[in-house]
């Protein structure tokens, strides 16, 4: 258990029961049966982290109530612009670039240069534009357990309506 805990620490990513076992050098129904004791652990224990399942992969994260005081001390990945280009194409996607554009200006070719670079979108040729949706990275890395855009639309929805009601 306590070399699951340990890898899952120390991954920068959310990771399978297979990577984690392979990593381990454990069986993955060794590592099956450490991750529900963990996430048991973690759960009873009610602190600030969790050990959350996003998909079929586990990864070692702040709750999302904690999050804010794990940001002012955590290494800004992203710039507040980059971000905000990210979330438009997450909540309306898939959106066309052209679209983009002109909610954001032409600005907006450097952040989708930037978000591409990253893994965290994809883009389609149609016609003269492109049209851009999120990865399934930019859902682990953010910890959006969804894979339809309604799904994560929604998640932005309870996520702005959570923090007016508080």
């Amino acid at each position: 258990m306590k070399i699951v805990e340990a890898i899952l620490f120390s991954s920068e990513k959310p990771l399978r029961v297979g990577e984690i076992a392979k990593f381990a050098g454990l069986s993955s129904g060794e590592v099956s049966k450490a991750m529900r004791r963990l996430r048991k652990e973690y759960e009873e224990r009610d602190g600030a982290i969790e050990i959350a399942r996003i998909g079929n992969k586990y990864v070692m994260q702040l709750k999302k109530e904690y999050v804010e005081y794990g940001y002012a001390l955590g290494k800004k990945e992203l710039r507040d612009d980059v971000l905000k280009t990210l979330a438009i194409i997450a909540y309306y996607q898939p959106i066309t670039q052209s679209k983009l554009r002109d909610i954001i200006g032409t600005k907006v070719y450097a952040h989708i240069d930037e978000l591409k670079k990253r893994g965290f979108i994809y883009g389609k040729r149609a016609g003269k534009t492109m049209v851009l949706r999120t990865t399934k990275k930019f859902n682990e890395y953010f910890g959006i357990d969804a894979s339809k855009p309604q799904d994560i639309k929604k998640f932005f929805e309870e996520k702005i309506g959570g923090e007016k009601n508080e």
